[in-house]
């Protein structure tokens, strides 16, 4: 840490005021689509926030979907190049078995709200 970060109160200020704002992950409610053509971005299911895809893309209000026709070709690539094909069942993040689809069904139904 610098110097100039420990004096600098605006950045403490600056957190303190985003953190009011922010829901935490577990209370989050994401919008359900069951629209298969609407464009898809990929998350890791063990990301608790899912907003950021692994693009690298960010969005401040996902739409989760369970069929998706129409995927991120950046997304696909980068899950290629990290050692993962999207069939595998093994997350291109940690290297580790995804979970069964029952779990990650759940967890969607969890977040969701049928608003």
């Amino acid at each position: 840490m610098t110097e100039t970060s420990i004096g600098d109160h605006r950045t403490t200020e600056d957190a303190r005021s985003r953190e009011q704002v922010s829901v935490p992950a577990w209370e989050a409610k994401f919008k359900l689509s069951e629209n298969p053509e609407e464009f898809a971005h990929l998350v890791c299911c063990r990301d608790l926030d899912w907003r950021q895809a692994l693009c690298g893309y960010v969005e401040e209000d996902p739409t989760l979907m369970y069929e998706a026709e129409n995927i991120c070709t950046m997304c696909v690539d980068t899950a290629t190049r990290m050692g993962a094909a999207l069939d595998s069942g093994q997350c291109p993040i940690d290297n580790q078995r995804c979970p069964p689809e029952e779990e990650i069904d759940k967890l969607i139904t969890e977040r969701a709200s049928r608003t």
